[in-house]
């Protein structure tokens, strides 16, 4: 009986440590995210418009896309922030918000080059798909985040919706 009230402590124990510890791996996702983003622009931009040298791109997607919902799931799965959880949470989305909408018109810039590799509803498919999946995450923050957080992160969301949206209409 005794070994059963241990573990019974021992795993409520373990409860109660994982919510600190998932808030700072939403902040760690999204830090990822940013990192993902930015090695994708970097890709985009070097990109010669040849179909083989296409290939690192839909990869950096992916590796987008896995990142999102993990950052999705680790947000759904935490209680609420506490304050300085949620600005460091807040902050790291404000500053994302900016490097999105570069890879995007960046990548906007290469439509022609998309088009002429037969790959445009490749691209639009994935934009649309991404699109939903930071339309995932910010909700998923915004119900986490301080009342006093919310905002930045709506209107960070409003934003990158607004770069997914002449992105996709590009394609």
């Amino acid at each position: 009986m005794s070994g059963k009230l241990l573990t019974i402590v021992l795993l409520g124990l373990g409860l109660v440590n994982a919510s600190p510890i998932v808030k700072r791996s939403v902040a760690t996702d999204i830090t990822t995210i940013t990192s993902d983003v930015q090695k994708l622009d970097s890709d985009v931009t070097g990109w010669d418009g040849s179909l083989l040298t296409a290939l690192p791109l839909l990869s950096d997607v992916t590796t987008i896309k896995d990142d999102i919902n993990t950052a999705i799931t680790d947000t759904n799965s935490s209680s609420a922030f506490s304050s300085s959880d949620s600005t460091t949470v807040t902050n790291e989305i404000v500053a994302l918000q900016p490097i999105i909408a570069t890879t995007l018109n960046d990548l906007v810039a290469k439509a022609s080059d998309v088009s002429a590799i037969g790959f445009t509803s490749t691209v639009q498919s994935n934009l649309e798909d991404l699109k939903t999946l930071a339309d995932q995450l910010t909700a998923a923050l915004d119900s986490k985040v301080t009342s006093s957080d919310a905002s930045s992160i709506e209107t960070a969301a409003t934003a990158i919706d607004s770069s997914f949206a002449s992105a996709i209409s590009a394609y």
